[in-house]
């Protein structure tokens, strides 16, 4: 009980901790978030939206100055001026206001004569009286460079306020002008960075006036804007229709207008109302964060326990080398010191049972060799026996020198392996007794690559494959077979093959070859000791990296490749 009390009384600490932590962040947070940062904060957005509609409003007037100038410099336009073609004049010009939708018309104004020229379908052609003559004059005068001039259309049905650009038409006495609907630029540019009737919008001209407004205020509301813009203030404020509006302003590099966006300060109260909700979603959140802690908290107290269970699944699956982590010096950490006690005891038992198992490997080996010698020496005597059946007492000294030589290698255990080049060796020596046996049935070529022969084989792995060639590869039809003995490396593999030209196997054959080792003969005659002893040889040795390999058509010849690790003896 005493153990529990101390968890439960760790956990009450941490949850109180967690609850008082949480309140101190909420409150934090509603501090942070008071209302004079706050109002920085939506300033520097305001901000950003007023500068883009801002920077855009002043690329359009760029856009109309420069095709201001094009329409001067037009070579087509300054000839319909010399030679007095102005219905054509007045097609040319109504072309240009349709390449840009921002422009509202164009003008062609010549001194000399009084006349207009518009871009317009009807009554594109005018001649002025005096008084229209001077207000064009004046108009003239006035515009210069990428400032445009903000007037009333006086040419227009209905009154409508304009800017407008000129420029002198090379080689001609005449003017060009080029006139945006004051509305027309306020709706593509500066109404989308309002909030409907939450803002107002204000445009300044370079001289002070106002050229463009979303609502209508008075001259006192205006001229204190001007004086903040004067001023160069971050910040601007005011009262409008008993509202109060808070905002910035951007000027506009090439045409010099001020753009101002101010907002209703009942909106920006609405944000900080949306915060004091946020802060309170907040604490809530804290407190079940606070839960989640206090979860999480149980299960670093039960994780010593947790370990152990972890440590005895993985035992269970066979890792003996893990030990339990032995934390504190209560029950737990008791009990996993017993368990790892445990670990190592079983350990010990283990290993002894493996090293058994190395010598009861070692053990099938020496039995896997050792059936091979008896077969391999009754063949050898046989093959004694019938060379001095047919050719009495001659060379029979040379034969048993042979033999004695293969004898002593066959029953040699200082190794189970040697060098490619003694396993060839001792298969010259089988081969050479084996033609005074079978005297013109069949011929051995070697085609040995020089950099195998230093490489490590077990013993007498190539003898059972060349005598089932010597023995079985000859058919009634085919008297003579030739074998190839060839070896070669490929990358970290040694492959050594042996090849006759005989009847082949039959798929029944193959598949016998490679069963269990047998005293009985196969189908076909073959004897089922030679592959598959052969192959659980090199099973025992390199596991799956030592592989045989049968191959035949069943006609015309077959081939058994064997696959060893390279491994170069020193």
């Amino acid at each position: 009980m005493k153990i529990i009390w101390n968890m439960r009384f760790k956990m009450f600490l941490a949850a109180l901790f967690i609850n008082v932590l949480g309140i101190i962040f909420a409150m934090l947070l509603f501090y942070y978030y008071a209302t004079e940062h706050f109002y920085s904060e939506y300033a520097a957005s305001l901000y950003e939206r007023i500068y883009i509609g801002a920077k855009n409003a002043d690329l359009g007037f760029q856009k109309i100055y420069r095709m201001t100038l094009d329409i001067s410099f037009d070579a087509q336009i300054i000839d319909l001026i010399n030679r007095g073609d102005f219905a054509q004049l007045a097609i040319r010009l109504k072309e240009y206001r349709e390449r840009n939708f921002l422009s509202d018309d164009i003008y062609c104004y010549i001194p000399t004569k009084k006349i207009l020229v518009r871009s317009e379908e009807y009554n594109s052609v005018q001649k002025l009286d005096d008084k229209t003559a001077d207000t064009w004059q004046r108009i003239i005068e006035h515009q210069e460079g990428l400032r445009p001039l903000f007037i009333e259309n006086i040419l227009s049905p209905a009154p409508k306020n304009v800017f407008l650009y000129k420029a002198e038409v090379d080689g001609a006495q005449a003017f060009i002008t080029t006139q945006i609907s004051e509305r027309g630029l306020y709706y593509t540019y500066l109404d989308d960075i309002g909030t409907a009737d939450s803002s107002l919008i204000v445009m300044f001209d370079s001289k002070g006036n106002v050229v463009s407004q979303s609502r209508a205020l008075d001259e006192k509301n205006l001229s204190a804007l001007l004086d903040k813009v004067h001023q160069k203030s971050s910040e601007l404020s005011l009262t409008f229709a008993g509202e109060e509006f808070f905002g910035t302003f951007v000027e506009m590099p090439s045409s010099r207008c001020t753009v101002l966006l101010l907002v209703n300060k009942k909106k920006i109260y609405g944000k900080i109302t949306f915060m004091q909700i946020l802060s309170v979603l907040g604490v809530i959140f804290i407190l079940l964060l606070s839960t989640f802690f206090i979860y999480v908290l149980s299960a670093k107290l039960n994780e010593p326990v947790e370990n152990l269970a972890q440590v005895m699944q993985d035992v269970g699956h066979g890792n003996f080398s893990l030990r339990a982590k032995v934390e504190g010096n209560d029950e737990i950490g008791y009990l996993a010191t017993r368990f790892n006690n445990m670990l190592e005891h079983m350990e010990t038992l283990i290993d002894n049972l493996a090293n058994e198992r190395v010598l009861k490997r070692q053990a099938e080996l020496n039995a896997l060799q050792y059936q091979i010698r008896p077969h391999f020496i009754y063949n050898t005597l046989n093959s004694i026996r019938f060379a001095a059946m047919i050719q009495g007492a001659k060379n029979i000294g040379e034969l048993l020198a042979n033999f004695i030589e293969l004898l002593q290698v066959s029953t040699n255990r200082e190794g189970e392996f040697g060098t490619l080049a003694e396993e060839v060796g001792t298969l010259k020596k089988y081969i050479a007794l084996q033609e005074f046996r079978l005297m013109n049935s069949f011929a051995v070529d070697f085609e040995l690559a020089e950099e195998s022969l230093s490489c490590r084989v077990p013993r007498l792995i190539l003898q059972p494959f060349v005598e089932n060639s010597i023995l079985h590869a000859p058919s009634p039809e085919k008297t003579f077979c030739r074998i190839v003995i060839r070896s070669e490396l490929r990358g970290d593999e040694l492959i050594i093959s042996v090849k006759d030209d005989g009847k082949g196997m039959t798929p029944e054959v193959l598949k016998s070859l490679s069963s269990k080792p047998t005293d009985k003969k196969t189908h076909g005659g073959f004897s089922g000791i030679g592959v598959a002893n052969v192959k659980e040889r090199l099973r025992l040795y390199y596991g799956e990296a030592g592989k045989v390999i049968c191959d035949s058509d069943g006609k015309s010849y077959t081939k058994i490749s064997i696959v060893l690790p390279v491994e170069v003896m020193s």
